[in-house]
């Protein structure tokens, strides 16, 4: 049951961002046709600054799921409840204080912003992405359970419908009206009812968890959840100084159409890893329910198959937006929204680096190991901050990129491993490492054969000649990766969970076909 749900999660999650990408492409490009840089800037600074403020929900999210695997795994309905309420109540106050934190950074707004002045409306703009982000809040608690239960698949679906609705009328509204402000208001208007309706398939799905009785939960685990959401707390800021601050940095220091530039590539990258991260996010609660339920072996079995899967995939990926991220962005947008060639390749580094370290980083969340190093995000925000200001004075914007790299390895590259590895699978870290650089130097190999494949294609139109890239860039790694790695034992796990779930649904049909 917890290979189908993650295949589920997995392949809903897939199926629905490919399309939302697809989608997303032609609605940038309606974007920038009809509104220029400038507003892509914007957009992307709200978001930034809404994530900061978003900060003061810390880790109670993931606190939630946390504590909700072992009494989901046996079905203790008082036990849910109890929990369920309690961050309902927590998530009702974060919504006020993201309102009132929201309206206290408003002044300062003009500080973070450069080349705004002929921008009209941006007060209003401003508060139309506040109050966009506060209907999650009145429904995270409900969604956080369906999610902790291996069934986020069914929200997936209802989320995919909303995302397709949004984008095509998005890019309605832009061809016809060119209108920023009513664009915001759209997309408003539909998380209202997509929010609201997750809200109620929830409560129909989980109907005991609207009940008026009252459990309460002990002392004891009460005083270990705050101590986790602390923690969290603290860890997710140093997280988003890490990660979040980048649009922040170039609109001060640049301005806000540098902003835009980025956030193309960003956009790409961004899209990409939210396909790779389907699925280990498809599988993040089947990992939380696998450590509460089985060994450390079984554990630490299941983290080296998505270690390797998570390998394969950003390998293959970081060869694929090598040779062909440039190039499309010139023949989608034009040369004028290019970086240079030295950021480019920093932020294709960085990109490599953080999805590497996702896998190690959804066991030590699914573990539940929150307060050993609650500072150290603290300490690599404080040295990518540092190293950002200081380089962003010689390099510009690619200062700011390298600033993030430089953070990254000094801490968290090597200090989540350490801790999962000896709070949870209790192996010597040696192990950790050992695979990391074999796999980092086998993508170099697979990355310089590739590109020496690609120089050769010389196609007159773009299109084909991107295509016939991009589809080498895809099978010439993926063949080389089935030759080298077919006999390890995560080679054959994948192979055989695939092979049992397309036997599973064969007979499903077949019993239905019967039956009809």
């Amino acid at each position: 049951m917890r290979t189908q749900n993650s295949i589920k999660n997995i392949s809903i999650a897939i199926c629905s961002q490919l399309i939302i990408t697809l989608l997303g492409f032609i609605s940038r490009k309606v974007f920038l046709d009809n509104l220029g840089a400038n507003y892509l800037g914007i957009n992307g600074l709200f978001d930034n600054v809404l994530s900061m403020i978003s900060l003061i929900e810390g880790g109670i999210g993931a606190s939630i799921i946390f504590n909700l695997y072992k009494p989901l795994a046996e079905n203790d309905r008082p036990k849910i409840i109890a929990l369920i309420h309690i961050f309902k109540k927590a998530y009702a106050v974060i919504a006020i204080l993201l309102l009132v934190l929201s309206l206290c950074l408003y002044p300062f707004l003009g500080f973070l912003m450069k080349g705004t002045q002929n921008i009209s409306f941006l007060n209003l703009m401003y508060f139309i992405f506040v109050i966009k982000n506060l209907p999650y809040y009145f429904n995270a608690h409900k969604v956080a359970l369906i999610n902790a239960d291996q069934k986020g698949y069914i929200l997936a679906r209802i989320n995919f419908v909303f995302q397709l609705l949004t984008t095509v009328l998005k890019i309605i509204i832009l061809v016809t009206t060119k209108n920023y402000i009513l664009f915001l208001l759209l997309e408003l208007m539909i998380f209202v009812i997509q929010y609201s309706l997750n809200g109620f398939i929830v409560n129909k799905q989980y109907s005991y968890i609207k009940t008026k009785a009252r459990f309460q939960i002990d002392e004891k685990e009460k005083k270990i959840i705050i101590q986790n959401v602390k923690a969290i707390f603290l860890y997710n800021v140093g997280t988003y100084c890490i990660f979040g601050t980048d649009n922040l940095l170039i609109s001060s220091f640049i301005g806000v159409v540098a902003v835009g530039l980025y956030s193309n590539y960003s956009m790409i990258m961004g899209q990409l890893a939210s396909l790779l991260s389907s699925v280990v996010n498809g599988i993040g609660a089947s990992v939380g329910n696998l450590i509460a339920v089985e060994s450390k072996d079984k554990s630490y079995l299941v983290f080296n198959v998505i270690y390797f899967l998570n390998f394969c995939t950003y390998s293959i990926s970081l060869i694929f937006l090598y040779n062909i991220l440039e190039e499309f962005i010139t023949w989608w947008l034009g040369t004028d929204y290019l970086l240079s060639s030295a950021t480019f390749l920093i932020l294709l580094f960085n990109f490599y680096l953080s999805g590497l370290r996702s896998s190690i980083a959804t066991f030590k969340t699914k573990a539940g190991i929150f307060i050993q190093d609650k500072y150290m995000p603290l300490v690599e925000a404080f040295i990518n901050l540092g190293a950002a200001f200081i380089l962003a004075h010689y390099l510009g914007i690619t200062g700011i990129f390298l600033g993030t790299t430089i953070s990254t390895l000094s801490i968290g590259f090597w200090n989540v491993p350490r801790l999962v590895y000896k709070y949870l699978f209790k192996v010597p870290l040696s192990a950790y490492f050992k695979k990391y650089v074999y796999y980092f130097l086998i993508t170099l190999f697979t990355c310089f054969f590739t590109t020496f494949i690609c120089k050769g294609v010389r196609v007159d139109n773009e299109l084909v000649n991107l295509s016939l890239k991009g589809v080498i860039c895809i099978l010439i790694p993926s063949f080389f990766y089935i030759i080298s790695f077919y006999r390890t034992e995560e080679f054959q796990y994948l192979k055989n969970a695939a092979l049992n779930y397309l036997k599973l649904r064969s007979n499903t049909i077949a019993s239905k076909s019967y039956e009809s």
